[in-house]
This record gives C-alpha cells, structure tokens and sequence, in this order.
C-alpha cells in the first residue's frame, strides 16, 4: 500500500471535477481541463450522442462531449487497475523490458496517456455521430481518422497542450495518437484494446450512459466486477501482453455482451430511429453539395470542425417546401418501413430483399421514393481466436468464453435488413406496398 500511496501522491491535484450521472466526480488535470476548454473539444456538444434517437427516446439529448468524459475515466481506472496489480507487475516488467526503477513512473505515463486517448477518441465526429458514415465519409475514411488527425496537428491547441505540459512525462501528442490510430503501433497493447476492440471502454461507457437517458434498462451491465476481475493474458503466440478475465467476472462480461446486443436490438437499430437517419443522411448530402460540389464531409480539418449539429438544424426549415428533406425532417415526418428481416437474416434472404423488393417496388410504384437500409453489428465476437474474451480459470490455466458460458451460446451476428417508402400519409399505398413485399418474399 505504500507504493501505490508513494504513486498518487506523485501526479498533481486534480484541477477541476465534473458531475457526471453515469460515473458521479469526474476529475481532471490541468493540461486536460486546457484540452476540453479549448474550441475544437467544446464542439463535442454541440454533437449528439444518438443522432436523432430523441424523436424516439425523448431523453436522449446527450452529447459526445459528456460520452468523452467517461471514456477517459473509464480509461484511466482500468489501466491503473492492470498496472498497479501486483500479479501484473512482474508480468509488465518482463514484458515491456522496464526496468524496477522506472517502473512507478511508467505506470504514470501509461495511465495518463489512456486518459488522454479517451478523452480525444471522438474528436474528430461529425454531426449527429454515426448518422450516414457510409455514405458521408470519403472511401476508408471514418471518424476515427479525423481525431487521429486532429490530436496530430498543429492547427489545432491539442498537441502543443500535451506536448508543452507533458514533456517531461514522457508523453506526446504522437503517442497518444498512436493509441488511437489503427495502423500504429504503441507500445502497451492492452492500452489500445481498451480503448478499441469489440471490449472497450467506449462501450463500456456509451451502453450505461444511453441507457440512462433513453430511460431504459438494456444497456446496463456490473462494470465494478469487471474492473475487478480484469487481468493479463500472457499466452499470446507473438508474446504481447492482452486483456483477460478471471473466473471470476464470467457472469460480468455475459452481462456486459448481453447488453450490447439489447441496446443495438432495442434503442440503436429501432425501426423510427434508423428512418430519421434515411432522411436526415440525404439532408445533409444537400448541404455538402451545395457547399463544396461533393456529397462528402471536407477533408480539410478547419473546414470539416465546422460542422456539428446545430449548424445542420439550423438549415432545416431554410425552404418552405413542404415537401423539402429539410422541412420533412423538422416536421417528423419519416420514412414508413414496408419490410422488415427482423434481427438475423440468413445471406440468402438478405440477397433477395436488397436486390428484389427495390425493384419490384420501383417498377410498381415508380412515383415512390424507396430507401434500403441494412443494420449489423456483432455482439457473437467473443471467441478466443477472434479476438478476445480468454478467461483465467482458479487453476492458472486460459480458456475461452465460448467453451464456458452457455448464456452467450446460442448468440448470433444481428443483421437486419429493411426496406422503406416515402407514401406521405397515403395509408392505402402503404398497405399497397406492404402487400406486395409479403408476396413478394412468399
């Protein structure tokens, strides 16, 4: 206990503290109070957590900006719970070849640089968050890209922060970009599996955090057992140190899977939900093209940390067309799903619905708008050759959580397929057109 005491004391006070009601006191350092003051954090509020979720669930106003906190923190508490445990401490010495006399130290840099790679993680976000990535983000573009960019430029008060506060931690803006850059190598794995891999701490704060203000149960999950009972995989072929868990916290991560997949069932792929996302994408493909001649965001980090939500609102009702994605989209009018796979279709039905019902309809009813959408996600990932989940059994030996749990055994990919209809308040062509899918797909 005197070492660990010797550790805190050995890192500054906290110099501010946020309320936040998924984790209680949020406290922050200095150098990362100046991160979030600064213009290009604060635009993280003006971006939703959930897109349009709030026409479903009303509560559902939250922001990035809140999400980053609790990443950090997240972040933070799991680090310091692997590195400062003391059967990991030998593991970590031989493993990163560090010696005794640096070791206190670099678990104070690792932990503080996992603070840092959670707090800036969604950085680079665009408006409404996941709300037509695939269609707004040029080719192998993701969000992702965009943060890694910004914590790396120097346009930006991020790296000139980290590296004129830090420097003599050891710590840069290159490294904690490093963490968040899917190419780049850092050199404590876990860290990056922490903060991306299909167990991270981004989930681990976004299912609590939506669940609460989208007023369901879903997403909730003993996020104290699993801090508890992470630990160190150290059966690796290319001998890096991964995450693991003991026995111990098998009903904990069941839970944790459990929840990810009601959330993406229930809140996250809602059928109203995902319509507002239709609609809401093509409007902003407007905007896009009317301002820059292309359907994607800009590539320049100036022009493209412009854009948040409210600037996108704020053109919503610029036309009186009634009939405007703009005005159809304040008003609440949506898309009406015509067909629906439900949560798993099979490769072959999916092949028909995204291929044969477009047409058929088109060739019916050529006057309607139709849109495709197509919902997946993978909550199954949880076998030890894909990736993760090896459980410490009592007697040292490693398994995998598919041999052990039987909760998790009849789990399956979610991938969801629908097809829906602008019919504009006509119920009869609704029906119309619901008629022809069941037909259609016998």
């Amino acid at each position: 206990m005197a070492a660990l005491f010797e550790v805190v004391m050995s890192l500054p006070e906290y110099a501010s503290t946020f309320r936040d009601p998924v984790h209680g006191y949020i406290g922050v350092f200095q150098w990362e109070k100046d991160i979030i003051d600064s213009a290009v954090f604060q635009r993280l509020r003006g971006i939703r957590q959930l897109g349009l979720t709030s026409y479903v669930y009303h509560g559902a106003e939250h922001s990035r900006f809140g999400h980053s906190l609790g990443v950090m923190h997240l972040a933070g508490r799991f680090v310091d719970r692997i590195m400062r445990y003391p059967k990991h401490r030998e593991l970590l010495r031989e493993g990163q070849k560090w010696c005794k006399s640096e070791f206190e130290d670099k678990v104070d840099q690792i932990v503080l640089e996992a603070r840092l790679a959670g707090l800036l993680h969604d950085i680079g976000h665009a408006p409404f968050s996941h709300t037509g990535e695939s269609t707004l983000f040029r080719e192998n573009q993701r969000h992702e890209n965009y943060s890694e960019a910004i914590i790396r430029s120097d346009e930006f008060a991020i790296a000139g922060i980290i590296d004129d506060q830090l420097c003599d931690r050891g710590i840069s803006s290159t490294r904690v970009a490093d963490i968040i850059g899917e190419k780049e190598i850092y050199e404590v794995a876990f860290v990056k599996e922490l903060i991306s891999s299909v167990w991270d701490v981004d989930k681990m704060d976004y299912l609590l955090r939506d669940s609460r203000y989208c007023g369901v149960q879903y997403g909730l999950y003993d996020l104290d057992r699993i801090i508890d009972t992470v630990t160190l995989y150290d059966e690796n072929p290319d001998g890096v140190l991964r995450l693991g868990i003991r026995e111990g916290g098998i009903h904990a991560i069941e839970g944790f899977i459990l929840a990810r997949y009601f959330m993406f069932t229930q809140v996250y792929f809602h059928k109203v939900r995902r319509a507002y996302d239709l609609i809401l994408t093509d409007f902003i493909v407007e905007l896009l093209q009317t301002k820059y001649g292309s359907k994607y965001y800009p590539a320049d980090l100036n022009a493209y940390t412009e854009w948040n939500d409210w600037k996108v609102l704020s053109q919503l009702q610029v036309t009186s067309d009634p009939h405007s994605l703009g005005q159809r989209q304040a008003r609440r009018q949506h898309p009406r799903l015509i067909y629906d796979t439900g949560p798993h279709a099979d490769s072959m039905k999916t092949n028909r619905v995204m291929s044969r019902l477009p047409r058929l309809l088109e060739e019916a009813h050529p006057e309607v708008r139709i849109w495709k959408d197509r919902a997946t996600d993978h909550p199954e990932r949880f076998r030890m050759g894909d990736q993760a989940w090896p459980i410490r059994r009592r007697d040292g030996r490693w398994d995998a959580l598919d041999s052990l749990s039987k909760a998790l055994g009849s789990l399956e990919e979610i991938s969801q397929f629908r097809i829906y209809a602008d019919v504009r308040g006509d119920d009869k062509l609704e029906v119309d057109l619901v008629n022809l899918c069941r037909e259609a797909m016998g």
